[in-house]
């Protein structure tokens, strides 16, 4: 799930260029670490190998809204300017392959395979604007939510029933992003704990126990409301 400036990868293990100057490498962030900031100069992408990332925009009147989240194998700092347009920053402890904009530019040139990555990359953020306008225009407040989890569980492969699958934001990552009060985020993850959809063992985490009930949510199939 990811926004204008979080790209999907498909692959995890793509041969990068090293980089000749001082970003290049792997950086650890500890949580809530900032990766960039907004205003910042787009000097280099970001591939997440572990952990997780959010990305952001705070407006002048003190508002903010999610416009992403990052997982392993996905991309951050793709298709801004020539500053990034979000701050974005570590949800949990997280581990980034630095990928120098200038050195992939001149490495395109070279290996045609990295601009098939990337034009996929550029697919993928189409495709979750597309499914982003669908979620904040038309589905109710717990079709949301059942949509959110979905991918969140479908983020985890294909998950057996009731295995714990994390959940790495907080109540109100959740509600800046999906355009909701903490307050109807934390009413409606209760209700569908108690229509024996979810259970939620503890903050960090959350069980599925009906995928296919989920899934008719988060399709807006009211035979579940």
């Amino acid at each position: 799930m990811q926004q204008s400036n979080i790209a999907s990868s498909a692959e995890t293990q793509t041969a990068w260029p090293n980089e000749d100057s001082g970003l290049g490498g792997v950086r650890l962030l500890p949580p809530y670490d900032a990766l960039f900031r907004e205003g910042d100069e787009t000097v280099a992408f970001y591939e997440i190998l572990s952990g997780a990332v959010r990305a952001y925009k705070i407006f002048p009147d003190g508002r903010r809204q999610i416009v992403a989240f990052a997982f392993p194998g996905d991309i951050v700092g793709f298709g801004h300017g020539d500053t990034y347009r979000f701050d974005c920053d570590a949800l949990t402890t997280t581990r980034v392959r630095v990928i120098h904009k200038l050195s992939l530019l001149r490495a395109m040139r070279d290996r045609p395979e990295l601009a098939e990555k990337l034009l996929d990359v550029a697919r993928g953020e189409v495709e979750t604007l597309q499914d982003l306008s669908l979620l904040l225009c038309r589905k109710t407040a717990i079709e949301r939510i059942a949509s959110f989890l979905l991918t969140m569980a479908r983020k985890s492969g294909d998950p057996a029933a009731c295995e714990r699958l994390p959940l790495p934001m907080c109540r109100a990552d959740i509600a800046d992003y999906l355009g909701l009060t903490i307050e109807t985020v934390s009413r409606n993850m209760t209700r569908l704990r108690s229509l024996r959809i979810i259970d939620l063992p503890d903050r960090g985490s959350f069980q599925v126990r009906s995928m296919e009930r989920l899934r008719q949510l988060a399709e807006c199939d009211d035979t579940t409301h």
